[in-house]
């Protein structure tokens, strides 16, 4: 056989692996394969045997036995009312305490706690949950000294701990839990990572490929150029690749905008072969309908298709030179187009022609809304790519079709509308958590007021709208679907965590307290691993990438924050906050292979509290180590109601257990022994009951620090004056 090469001029010496081409974009009339330029010299001779016509069924049962068709390599694959005021402040003067608080045996709601350590009263010995680890003395304590008072220029004074608080407010709700040491601080280089290198960061993550939607779409065009001339046209020599079903040339995947095009010749031939066959197979890319046209004839050509497994599913057979077309609803999946010759005219190759085989397949619902509904160029753009195989918009998608809008430097009001568009009509086909944290990049969340980043330092940011910046929508999508706006911490840095999400399942003893007052969340945490521990394991998704949506409620509604697995390191490459417990209380080195749970829930918590839909005093994205910071201190009602979604109360240990808030001991029992969250909190400090042994009358009680855990009764429980919180079911 003789080939064209791309100039329309013949090849000298035929090179087998050139017989199949394809090159985007060029038309038919740029190689003398017009209808009308026929490539056959006039006047050839070709005698030929006498032919049969060729019905499509003929080959339709033909076996596969070939190396596969193959797929295209680019395809892309309720809540009880909050109290008013918060309960303890650990910063205010205006009580006094210390390590070694003493409790009364009758503390009522109201008294301030200078008050109420001016009592004494003789308790068992217990352990108190310190971080020195030291038991509660069971002699009569005096009252307290004034608060330390800590001189913020020393820094040996800054490292001292801090007194115990006690939890009796006064207030209608229970009190306030935060933590009793302060951590180690040390000078902060606030020159550690600027502003724009966390612009850098997230520009950087944002030009990842697997968020790229920006392809642009057409026709892609393929060649198959045969002209017989002492060669066989008839695959004898092994020159055309498209004369069998099993070695049909694969033209790749056919979706939307993504047409492809062959152009080529049949029916020439050479001796007593010619070449009535040509198979071209191609990938449906998503279930639809698919039009095929077979143009440009000059003879009579019929076209075929088959399925992956070699049945037709429906021809186009014509009379003359009319074209053919196919139009018909395929399931995504590999097909083979076939197109065959009849050879009405032995001499000459009369019977021979070029020929425009076109694929495409036809706009469904969503791209047709698309079209109607959106307006912006890149951004329609963007989704119309997203959904070329599927329906579904995964986090790449929503993150790619959220940066189109910031192709030219800053968002159009077009572009703001078309996102606000998109995001109202494609919602419902995008997993839970996608579509809540892109719903804050596109029509705002009062966290979007700041961006905190990895320097801890706050940097006003503010919410989408018309002329946003391109590095300030990359900052908001950064917050919520990247996990990049990570909490202010107050020494250390951020490191790379190792390990995995869940490590031989999901326990209490998970968990250990790290340098900030959370031990109200922590505690709640740990009753939810331990009595709902399906609460947990729903509440994270797994991104693929180092990332976690994490699940709260506030509200009423379900909430998601996006957190990445940096973790705040201390300088001996440990955790600073909370981690996972060992039975040891010591904090485990970041880079190990740790079970990270418990430090991406403290994470998420604190991005989440600058929302400020967590009930804290202070709204911002930090843990803080002082009552009126971040989520340092808090209700433990609050908590297990932002971690389960269930309604919570609260109650103080009493005898009688008479009273909307006083909890007896057989009330206990029957909140322990059931499938509920139960929390209970002294001195300060919050802590989770496990359990309760019948026999002694003891309730196992954890300490959110990983050791000085307690075994107490209710009379106890009393005399430490200790408060309860539940989950309703």
């Amino acid at each position: 056989m003789l080939e064209f090469n791309l100039d329309g001029k013949l090849n000298n010496n035929f090179d087998a692996g050139n017989a199949y081409q394809r090159v985007a974009g060029s038309e038919a009339t740029s190689y003398g394969l017009g209808q009308s330029n026929d490539p056959l010299t006039p006047g050839a001779i070709n005698p030929l045997t006498e032919d049969t016509l060729i019905s499509p069924w003929e080959d339709a049962g033909q076996p596969s036995n070939a190396e596969g068709i193959k797929r295209n390599g680019a395809l892309p694959q309720g809540h009880n009312d909050p109290a008013t005021q918060r309960g303890v402040n650990p910063t205010s003067t205006s009580g006094d305490h210390n390590d070694n608080d003493a409790f009364s045996s009758a503390a009522q709601q109201g008294q301030r706690l200078a008050q109420r350590l001016s009592e004494t009263a003789p308790i068992d010995q217990l352990t108190g949950g310190h971080q020195d680890g030291s038991a509660i003395s069971s002699a009569q304590q005096t009252a307290l000294a004034d608060l330390l008072q800590l001189d913020q220029a020393n820094p040996a004074d800054l490292n001292t701990s801090p007194q115990q608080l006690d939890p009796l407010t006064g207030e209608t709700q229970a009190g306030s839990f935060g933590f009793m040491p302060l951590p180690e601080i040390t000078a902060f280089d606030a020159d550690l990572l600027s502003y724009l290198g966390e612009r850098a960061e997230v520009s950087n993550l944002l030009a990842e490929e697997r968020f790229d939607r920006d392809q642009s779409a057409g026709t892609e065009t393929h060649y198959n150029f045969t002209w017989g001339s002492g060669f066989s046209a008839n695959e004898g020599s092994g020159y055309d690749i498209t004369d069998s079903r099993t070695n049909a040339a694969d033209i790749g995947t056919v979706a939307y905008r993504d047409d492809k095009e062959v152009i080529g010749t049949i029916g020439y031939g050479s001796g007593s072969n010619r070449d009535y066959n040509d198979y071209f197979s191609f990938y449906a890319g998503k279930s639809g309908t698919y039009d095929l046209s077979l143009s440009n004839l000059g003879a009579n050509v019929g076209l075929a298709l088959y399925n992956d497994s070699g049945s037709l599913v429906t021809w186009s057979n014509k009379s003359g030179t009319q074209d053919e077309n196919i139009s018909t609803f395929l399931n995504e999946g590999h097909y083979t187009s076939r197109i065959y010759s009849y050879n009405t005219s032995f001499w000459n190759n009369n019977g021979a022609t070029a020929f425009n085989l076109d694929i495409s397949r036809q706009a469904d619902c969503f791209e047709q809304i698309t079209n109607c509904l959106i307006n912006d160029n890149s951004v329609k753009n963007a989704v119309l790519n997203s959904i070329k195989y599927d329906n579904l918009f995964d986090r790449n998608d929503t993150v790619g079709i959220l940066k189109s809008a910031g192709d030219y430097g800053s968002v159009t009001n077009t572009e703001l509308t078309d996102l606000q568009q998109f995001h109202n009509i494609f919602s419902g086909t995008m997993r839970a958590d996608i579509a809540g944290l892109s719903k804050k990049v596109v029509f705002g969340d009062a966290s979007n007021a700041w961006y905190t980043g990895y320097d801890s330092i706050r940097n006003e940011l503010g919410n989408l709208e018309a002329g946003t910046s391109t590095q300030n929508l990359n900052l908001l999508i950064g917050k919520h679907m990247l996990g990049t706006d990570r909490p202010m911490i107050h020494t250390g840095s951020y490191t790379q965590a190792g390990g995995s999400l869940f490590v031989d399942g999901i326990d209490a003893g998970d968990i250990d307290q790290g340098a900030t007052g959370s031990c109200y969340f922590l505690s709640a945490l740990a009753g939810t691993a331990d009595k709902k521990e399906s609460i947990i394991e729903d509440m994270f998704t797994d991104n693929g990438d180092g990332t976690y949506s994490v699940r709260f409620y506030t509200n009423g509604q379900t909430d998601y924050v996006t957190v990445d697995s940096m973790m705040a390191t201390r300088a001996d490459g440990t955790y600073l906050h909370a981690d996972a417990g060992d039975g040891t209380a010591t904090n485990a080195l970041v880079a190990d292979n740790n079970e990270l749970w418990v430090a991406l829930a403290e994470k998420a918590y604190a991005q989440l509290n600058e929302s400020g839909r967590l009930n804290q005093e202070e709204a911002t994205n930090r843990y803080g180590i002082a009552g009126n910071e971040g989520i340092s201190w808090g209700f433990t009602t609050d908590a297990i109601t932002h971690i389960t979604g269930l309604n919570s109360s609260w109650g103080n240990a009493s005898a009688s257990g008479v009273g909307a808030t006083n909890v007896s001991s057989s009330e206990l029992q029957t909140l322990v022994n059931s499938n509920r969250v139960v929390a209970a909190g002294w001195g300060g400090h919050a802590r989770t009951i496990t359990g309760y042994n019948a026999t002694t009358g003891q309730y196992t009680i954890r300490n959110p620090y990983d050791r000085n855990h307690s075994t107490l009764t209710h009379a106890q429980l009393i005399s430490l004056g200790a408060q309860f919180s539940w989950s309703n079911s």
